[in-house]
């Protein structure tokens, strides 16, 4: 398997592996519960990175650009799946002012951001099969 060595992916290795280092000296040298979890996410996120860059890097560099086709569908579910969202604050905002629910921002907006995440994923499913985009 040859993989590529071009400076974005050096970079990025580079910053998984301070990642990794910074977690480790975290973990070991400061004591305490929060330390130590702080320490395990930055290495767990390190590790993650070097497993991506591994795959990126294993893959050619033309499999990776898009052509003007997708990068419509992305930009246009997008704009989509921002209004969505817009609109979904807007209205736990009604709910909460005029409904007697006790509702606010801080306890829905991770409801919020998983509903912005999955239409964004559902828009962009739908306009890459529809063939041409509207």
């Amino acid at each position: 398997m040859k993989l590529r060595r071009d400076k974005d992916i050096l970079r990025f290795s580079g910053i998984a592996v301070l990642s990794i280092l910074t977690g480790i000296l975290i973990m070991s040298f400061l004591s305490g519960p929060t330390y130590f979890g702080i320490g395990s996410v930055l290495i767990l996120m390190g590790i993650i990175a070097i497993v991506i860059a591994v795959g990126v890097a294993a893959t050619p560099k033309e499999d990776l650009i898009q052509d003007e086709r997708s990068v419509r569908d992305n930009e246009k579910a997008g704009y989509h799946a921002f209004w969505i969202l817009l609109v979904t604050m807007a209205l736990v905002q009604s709910i909460a002012m005029f409904g007697r629910l006790d509702l606010s921002y801080k306890s829905v907006s991770p409801d919020i951001f998983i509903i912005g995440m999955f239409s964004w994923i559902m828009l962009r499913w739908y306009y890459n099969r529809g063939g041409d985009v509207l």
